[in-house]
């Protein structure tokens, strides 16, 4: 992981949030076009498949969206490289390392176990207040790491978190 951890600066511009809730693939995709976006950070379900969206189909259904298919709409919203992703869901490291070594994603993390719940709101009150603080993806990445872990769940177990960098 050390590897990974560059002490790159991420951009210093005006900070604008979007929450898009609970988020289809068109939706997703219209977002990117609009927003042109730095930073993405899902948190939701996923697996070592891909991360979970909405179904525009059903109610209930998911529909899953891997690497590839990230990418594409990536590319279709003209965002050649995006900084910063952040997959703080279960086995999404497998989904942000793809990302990384294809050139898609500068920095990425991505969680290689199960994401507690607590822990992964831990990581991103960690990641983001340090982001606006120092503007270093090590930076970020170390203290949301550290907060997560101060919150054990009730059986001890960790949220494994592991940081990519783009080659």
């Amino acid at each position: 992981t050390e590897e990974a951890l560059t002490a790159a600066r991420l951009p210093a511009t005006s900070v604008a949030v979007e929450s898009i809730g609970f988020v289809t693939r068109d939706r997703l995709r219209k977002h990117l076009e609009r927003f042109k976006p730095h930073c993405i950070h899902v948190c939701g379900h996923g697996t070592a498949q891909g991360i979970e969206l909405a179904s525009a189909h059903e109610a209930f259904d998911v529909d899953h969206l891997d690497a590839e298919g990230l990418a594409q709409l990536l590319s279709e919203a003209g965002i050649q490289c995006l900084p910063v992703l952040v997959l703080n869901s279960c086995e999404s490291a497998v989904m942000a390392s793809h990302l990384s070594r294809l050139g898609f994603v500068a920095h990425a993390v991505g969680v290689q176990t199960l994401a507690v719940d607590d822990q992964a709101v831990q990581f991103a009150y960690g990641f983001w207040a340090t982001l606006f603080k120092s503007g270093s993806f090590t930076d970020c990445y170390r203290e949301g790491v550290k907060l997560a872990h101060r919150r054990l769940n009730q059986h001890g177990f960790n949220t494994k978190y592991q940081a990519f960098a783009a080659n």
